[in-house]
């Protein structure tokens, strides 16, 4: 198991065929059958993701003022309720898609490394430092690639010198 500094050689194995869990144990919203996990929040300062219901009620926001700016000289009143209205609402949305309609985990990245240097049991990202989250079951190195097994059967192939992200599940 990887653990801040090294390799520990006397750590329990992860279980192959565990699905992902999140930080607290809990099971992940988008979890699918292919054993991947669809996540939301692909903006993280430092080490918070920020929630993309707040980058979506930012969007209704600047929407909601170009739209108020062209209102505001015959309908005023109607500028002022939509740059009010308008945020809140395209947050709401966002929230039911994202937990209704397309359930989705927050995450966050927590470290990088080799693709080489993956274990079953790691929690990585498909495709670079944002997107979807799998969990490894098993590696297979080549000569100058990893072909990664995840759990629930999808594979994955990165050259064994690819930097791969490693993640964590929030909620």
């Amino acid at each position: 198991m990887r653990t801040e500094e090294h390799l520990d050689l006397f750590a329990e194995q992860a279980d192959a065929g565990s699905t992902p869990t999140r930080v607290d144990g809990g099971r992940p919203r988008g979890l699918t059958a292919e054993g991947w996990v669809r996540t939301t929040g692909w903006l993280q300062v430092g080490d918070h993701p920020v929630s993309s219901v707040l980058l979506a009620a930012l969007a209704g926001l600047l929407q909601a003022l170009v739209g108020a700016a062209a209102l505001v000289t015959e309908f005023p009143v109607a500028a002022g309720v939509l740059t009010l209205t308008a945020p809140v609402l395209s947050g709401l949305a966002w929230w039911l898609f994202t937990t209704r309609l397309r359930p989705a985990s927050t995450a966050r990245n927590v470290d990088t490394c080799r693709a080489g240097e993956l274990e079953p049991g790691d929690v990585v990202r498909l495709h670079g430092s944002i997107g979807p989250i799998g969990q490894v079951a098993e590696v297979a190195l080549g000569d100058d690639e990893a072909r990664v097994v995840l759990h629930g059967g999808g594979q994955r192939t990165w050259a064994r010198g690819d930097v791969v992200h490693l993640a964590e599940l929030l909620r």
